[in-house]
């Protein structure tokens, strides 16, 4: 009977790690995208030997050189979460690769490195942050609409501004983000009545015209 993902998790679970990594690595080669994250984690929870990490990075570089996103997205946050492996320039260069083809956790990923470890990166500006994190909205990204919300919430990346983040937030809340529903409350409650009304106006024109597109929220 063939090993599945199951039979690595159950290996984790009984500190099997050097077995749940054969499993693991033997359905990567097989192309079992969800192997990629799974072997990825146990790289993350320090569960691998340094041999068996770079027999890993062997495997998700020839996977790689056959253009898998899941091995390349994967490849790039372990640049950048293992501090065994650090190095954030291929992190990054790794992550623009899989936003090269449309992938919306790497968008999100790549912002995320640019406002934090790697805030020292050329690429690292406020602009591009906003860029990235509005081309993963437009993708269908909801926490997307919550960082840009955040960043006009701290002023660290865009313009202090209530309005703009209310519109942000109110747009992440209608489309299931609890804290940014909770959010735009608070700030609505701030506002004389009515005033945030063209606000909120603006930001439903803005989900119909996303919605009349086809894009899917997630």
């Amino acid at each position: 009977m063939a090993l599945d993902l199951e039979d690595g998790e159950r290996a984790i679970l009984a500190g099997a790690h050097r077995h749940a990594f054969f499993i693991f690595m033997g359905l990567c080669r097989n192309s079992e995208d969800k192997a990629f994250f799974k072997v990825s984690e146990m790289a993350l929870n320090g569960q691998l030997l340094d041999e068996e990490r770079e027999q890993m990075v062997d495997l998700f570089n020839q996977e790689i050189r056959r253009h898998n996103p899941e091995a390349t997205y994967n490849l790039a946050i372990l640049y950048w979460r293992v501090p065994a492996m650090q190095n954030l320039e291929l992190a990054e260069s790794l992550l623009r690769k899989c936003c090269d083809s449309g992938m919306i956790e790497a968008y999100l990923a790549l912002a995320r490195l640019y406002i934090g470890d790697g805030a020292n990166l050329p690429e690292a500006s406020s602009d591009n942050i906003m860029r990235v994190l509005h081309e993963a909205f437009a993708l269908g990204s909801i926490e997307a609409a919550w960082l840009i919300a955040r960043q006009h919430m701290t002023g660290e990346h865009a313009s202090r501004n209530d309005f703009a983040a209310f519109k942000w937030l109110f747009i992440a809340g209608r489309l299931g983000h609890e804290e940014a529903r909770k959010q735009a409350l608070i700030i609505a409650g701030l506002q004389h009545s009515g005033a945030l009304q063209f606000v909120q106006d603006e930001a439903l024109e803005l989900l119909d015209k996303l919605y009349n597109r086809g894009v899917e929220w997630r």
